[in-house]
């Protein structure tokens, strides 16, 4: 008897070091597409190298027009687990290739910001507005604009940027209010207008601040976020509210469909929708989404006034101006 006990005993610690040497999910890859802003994706990054250290996850950063494409080409077929941080007209459009979020917690979020459709969650609020260079405004002896028909006064040539609504959400969200408060025509008549003053139109969101920080534009067309987080480091950028009001557009996050089985994939989408979405909020972009949610970024405005936006997520308007883009 005490021989067979001493054999089973032995037995149970050989498998012992078997198990407790290889996870299940060790060395899981879990890739994330995201738009977000490169100094987020590192914030993020570092966050799941510390949360999840057996597994490999690699974050992808793709500007909205690009991830949107992506996914629509590559559809389920693509080395994407999740996509992070897509702008939520363009997710509503490629939405058949998630899966439906099930077991996930939202009684986090506000009342009603999250849609009907359950195959992905609101990531962020990102409110626009002028950024100007109060340094180059000074030097060039021009005045700070407060009105949209203000950026067509001929002393602004070459001095504005915005991003392309091809390419970015930030573009887009400034053209659907132009829409929405001037009428479809008119609204491309601005934009004929405009233009002339253009001196870049950008492929991301962040390029008109890059260029204001730069000194090489005087106002941008662009976040407030990215603006307020350059003013907490020294920039000589400020933040004005468009006399119409700010525009917004909210982005969005969800799986793959065929990826929502893999415990790794779980692990990750839920510690983005329980935890990083609340730092990324309280840190780097303070638009409501959340309820308690803080802001720690001081010169971030307290009273943003909303502009028209009716039409923001309608993905038959978006088509349909991107249509008549012509820049």
């Amino acid at each position: 008897f005490m021989k067979r006990l001493a054999a089973a005993a032995m037995a149970v610690l050989c498998i012992i070091p078997f198990f407790s040497g290889c996870s299940a999910n060790k060395g899981e890859q879990v890739v994330i597409y995201s738009s977000m802003e490169d100094y987020r994706n590192e914030a993020l990054r570092e966050q799941l190298k510390e949360k999840f250290p057996d597994f490999e996850v690699t974050v992808q950063q793709l500007s909205t027009g690009n991830n949107a494409a992506k996914i629509k080409a590559e559809g389920t077929n693509t080395e994407a687990d999740i996509v992070l941080g897509l702008e939520t007209a363009s997710f509503a459009q490629i939405a058949e290739h998630f899966a439906p979020l099930e077991g996930y917690g939202t009684s986090q979020y506000l009342e009603g910001i999250n849609g009907a459709d359950n195959r992905y969650y609101t990531w962020e609020k990102a409110d626009g507005a002028f950024i100007v260079n109060t340094q180059v405004l000074k030097e060039k002896g021009l005045a700070e604009p407060a009105t949209y028909e203000d950026l067509l006064k001929p002393e602004y040539e070459g001095l504005i940027a915005m991003p392309s609504p091809k390419t970015s959400n930030t573009g887009y969200m400034f053209l659907n209010t132009w829409v929405n408060t001037m009428g479809e025509d008119a609204a491309f008549a601005y934009v004929d207008k405009l233009q002339k003053n253009i001196k870049q139109f950008t492929e991301s969101g962040s390029g008109p601040v890059k260029l204001l920080n730069q000194g090489e534009i005087a106002v941008g067309l662009g976040m407030v976020f990215q603006a307020a987080e350059q003013i907490g480091q020294g920039m000589p950028l400020k933040i004005i509210q468009p006399a119409d009001g700010c525009p917004y557009n909210t982005t969005s996050f969800g799986i793959i469909k065929g990826k929502e089985t893999r415990e790794s994939v779980k692990a990750v989408f839920a510690f983005l929708n329980d935890e990083f979405i609340r730092y990324d909020k309280e840190n780097f972009c303070p638009g409501l989404v959340l309820k308690d949610q803080k802001n720690n970024i001081k010169d971030y405005p307290s009273d943003i006034k909303a502009a028209d936006m009716s039409t923001i997520t309608d993905t038959a308007v978006k088509e349909k101006l991107l249509g008549r883009w012509a820049y």
